[in-house]
């Protein structure tokens, strides 16, 4: 099923149009998330949502949140950043609704 998720010209251009058009198709993009901004449930089944690629010097991860929180857009941070983001993500992630954000390898 696709999901309603939004993807900005700027993140596509990161992840690539075949990735995007994955997440689009609902290949790749979560049912639930936690979302990035408020932290709070959201379903990309039922409500618009936001693609958010946070980049580091090495890596990228790609998150979700509600689309009324934030916009699709690329955030660029410190790899120390991405890394703390990163094992909170993992530690929230055994909790319900919690959902891991997808690392993107860089191109």
């Amino acid at each position: 099923m696709p999901r309603m998720l939004d993807v900005s010209d700027a993140v596509r251009a990161e992840i690539g149009d075949e990735e995007a058009d994955r997440l689009l198709a609902g290949d790749n993009a979560p049912g639930s998330y936690d979302c990035t901004s408020c932290r709070t449930p959201g379903d990309s089944a039922q409500e618009r949502t936001s693609t958010v690629l946070f980049v580091g010097d090495e890596t990228a991860v790609l998150a979700f949140a509600h689309a009324t929180c934030l916009p699709s857009q690329v955030v660029q941070v410190t790899e120390e950043q991405l890394r703390g983001a990163v094992r909170s993500i993992n530690a929230d992630a055994g909790a319900p609704g919690g959902a891991p954000a997808q690392t993107v390898p860089q191109r």
